[in-house]
């Protein structure tokens, strides 16, 4: 998991090369016009605009990808997403959905050793293949409305 701000003039520093470029791409952007549905970046890597509200991080699932990596940004509203580094057992996970690339954790399984992020506009999270993340939950007690994207890059362009 990375983790990072789009305002920092820094921000690349580190930052996988491909993962630099799509986020200068998004720096190019106004982000809050952006309509909500897929748009294509490139032939290979394509980005979901969605608006929706968060919820209590316990009526959520977390999800694990296999064939493309997450880059996660905030475009308004707060956000907290809870993430593990540690490798997920798939048996505590539903059936692999490989259309869309997505497993989802059974009823009563979360996270282990879970963290959690915090983010607001213009902040990205990363999230590489099987790193089990939880986004859209609640920042303190109430939901709100957020809008962010998602850049979906096929893991063999790292």
């Amino acid at each position: 998991m990375l983790f990072g701000d789009l305002t920092r003039a820094d921000f690349k520093r580190g930052l996988p090369q491909v993962i630099a470029q799509t986020c200068d791409y998004l720096n190019t952007l106004d982000l809050a016009a952006l309509e909500s549905g897929r748009h294509d970046i490139t032939d290979n890597i394509f980005m979901n605009v969605m608006e929706v509200e968060s919820e209590p991080a316990e009526a959520r699932k977390s999800e694990i990808h296999r064939k493309y990596l997450d880059i996660q940004v905030l475009i308004s509203g707060e956000e907290k997403m809870e993430f593990g580094v540690t490798a997920p057992d798939l048996a505590d996970y539903e059936p692999y959905n490989e259309e869309s690339d997505y497993q989802l954790t059974l009823p009563g399984k979360d996270i282990e050793c879970k963290s959690a992020v915090i983010l607001r506009p213009k902040m990205f999270a990363v999230f590489l293949p099987y790193e089990p993340h939880k986004p859209c939950c609640n920042v303190g007690t109430k939901s709100g409305a957020i809008k962010k994207l998602v850049v979906k890059i096929p893991v063999e362009l790292l």
